[in-house]
């Protein structure tokens, strides 16, 4: 079993602001209402420790292993419950440059293994959905504030 899930947003910030804002990992607890917790290097080959909510009240925390990074424009973490065959969530954040200090900003996973259907809730769109939109408003409150504290 396969899905994928991505959730595009155009954030009022340079992709600086906004990479700032995603690998802030301590900080995911005051704005992310789906990766609610995270802590780690954010480093290739290292381990990530996340917790997502996924439903209205339930969430679990799983170890990521970072598999790719490149700042200010792809950051990829991959989790595993036992086996890629049981299940296997490739997360990818992308960040592409727009004009005027804006960003497109990419939230994807790629979801396999057996559990899937299991594992993953119906509704789990809105929580990507929801992610995107608050990481748009503090990355867009940050780079205001940038701004305003540079006149």
């Amino acid at each position: 079993m396969t899905r994928e899930i991505q959730v595009e947003t155009e954030v009022d910030a340079p992709p600086r602001t906004v990479w700032g804002v995603l690998t802030d990992l301590p900080a995911y607890r005051e704005w992310n209402p789906h990766i609610t917790d995270a802590s780690g290097d954010l480093r290739e080959g290292s381990t990530v420790e996340i917790r997502v909510r996924s439903g209205r009240s339930r969430s679990r925390t799983m170890p990521v292993t970072v598999a790719a990074m490149t700042p200010e424009r792809r950051l990829q973490w991959v989790g595993q419950v036992l086996s890629s065959r049981l299940f296997e969530g490739r997360h990818t954040f992308e960040l592409e440059p727009l004009d005027d200090d804006r960003t497109r900003f990419v939230n994807r996973e790629r979801l396999s293994g057996l559990l899937v259907p299991f594992v993953v809730a119906d509704d789990a769109r809105r929580g990507y959905e929801a992610m995107n939109r608050a990481l748009s408003e503090r990355a867009k409150r940050r780079f205001e504030s940038e701004a305003d504290s540079e006149l």
